[in-house]
């Protein structure tokens, strides 16, 4: 049912689709609920719609134009025509095309790329890393799956299980992207002088739980210093009440970055006797960090910053939205700023009706990072 109505949607544009000529690709993102029928949904949009090159991928959640479907069956498509010769799918079946170098006149290159990932590889980041450098601009977008779906959670142009999958795209397709953060700084920004493994050590050369104390204005009782519950009794339950995070940016990074350039990574422990962080990274000596909590009214404001210059690029070159796609983290949506659908509604209020679809996943992909609590946006324009 879900399958017809959203085929009913779409059904008077097929035609003016196919009728513009270049190479027609579709989008699917689907509920968990309609994983096991991904195969018989593949197929069916393939025979319904004429349209041979499908990507797409598994939610817990599915966004539309300005409508968030949280933890609720939902199924959304869309079409797009692009420049001949200028897409490729890739899955483990489907092989990347090359490391993206000058290659014989006319062939194709990857400049960009669509990626949707199985969230328990364990090389993951490595191998978004990797794909990153198969592109010509370095920048893919995307997310990790999310929700419940025993079988298959991808689609290239088949129902896939696993792995990496997506669109490589070349130059000809113009591809518009920011990423929009969840989290606001607590304190400053610190340099990590000692770590191992998950595990703080030392910031700005002092013990690295000591500095977290200094930055959240935390007085311990005497003789209490190494008492792990007195410590977590002392934290102010209010300012975290959204959790506590560690933002992480390499060394080479200028200092006084925006948040949003930060990974955000969770504060899993702490050891109150060695006086260490347990972070769920691996942390490097010399990068920098800044301790961090999710906060509405800071996404928010973020979120319109983005979309503004977006909107701003757009308008300044006189181009024209044909197509969005949105990925945001399951942790934002409703869970973040407290009514679904809102975040769909500010990007809906700047950018107008244009086409949007997208999902909720267990991390988003940006350039060649995996980002958390964050929202990535990018545009299709011409």
């Amino acid at each position: 049912m879900a399958l017809e109505l959203a085929l009913s949607q779409i059904h008077g544009s097929i035609g003016e689709v196919d009728a513009t000529g270049g190479q027609v690709l579709g989008f699917v993102y689907l509920s968990d609920r309609y994983g096991a029928e991904l195969p018989a949904v593949v197929a069916a949009l393939r025979q319904r719609t004429g349209v041979d090159h499908w990507t797409g991928a598994v939610t817990s959640s599915v966004c539309a134009t300005g409508v968030e479907y949280d933890g609720e069956p939902a199924l959304a498509l869309m079409l797009g025509t692009f420049p001949a010769e200028s897409i490729r799918l890739f899955s483990g079946r489907l092989r990347p095309p090359p490391a993206s170098q000058p290659g014989a006149e006319g062939g194709f290159r990857s400049h960009t790329a669509l990626v949707h990932a199985d969230p328990s590889l364990p090389d993951l980041t490595d191998l978004v890393r990797e794909l990153s450098q198969r592109t010509a601009s370095g920048y893919l977008f995307g997310a990790l799956t999310s929700g419940d779906s025993p079988s298959y959670t991808q689609v290239a142009d088949e129902a896939v299980a696993g792995g990496l999958s997506g669109v490589m795209f070349s130059s000809s397709v113009r591809v518009l992207s920011r990423v929009t953060q969840g989290c606001s700084p607590l304190a400053g920004e610190h340099v990590i002088s000692a770590c191992s493994d998950h595990f703080l050590q030392r910031l700005d050369g002092r013990p690295a739980l000591d500095v977290l104390l200094e930055d959240l204005g935390v007085r311990l009782p005497a003789g209490s210093a190494d008492d792990g519950q007195a410590i977590l009794r002392a934290l102010p339950a209010e300012r975290l009440r959204q959790g506590l995070f560690v933002g992480l940016t390499d060394a080479s990074a200028p200092p006084g970055r925006r948040i949003g350039d930060y990974l955000v990574r969770n504060v899993v422990g702490i050891d109150p006797h060695h006086r260490l962080l347990a972070v769920s990274d691996v942390p490097v000596q010399g990068d920098r960090v800044v301790f961090c909590t999710r906060d509405r009214d800071a996404a928010r404001r973020d979120l319109v910053r983005i979309v503004s210059e977006l909107r701003d690029e757009v308008e300044e070159e006189a181009l024209t939205i044909r197509g969005a796609l949105y990925h945001s983290c399951v942790a934002r949506g409703s869970a973040l700023f407290g009514a679904a659908g809102e975040e769909l509604e500010t990007i809906r209020h700047h950018l107008g009706d244009v086409p949007l679809i997208g999902m909720y996943g267990s991390g988003e992909i940006a350039g060649d990072r995996i980002y958390g609590y964050t929202g990535v946006l990018s545009l299709f324009v011409a």
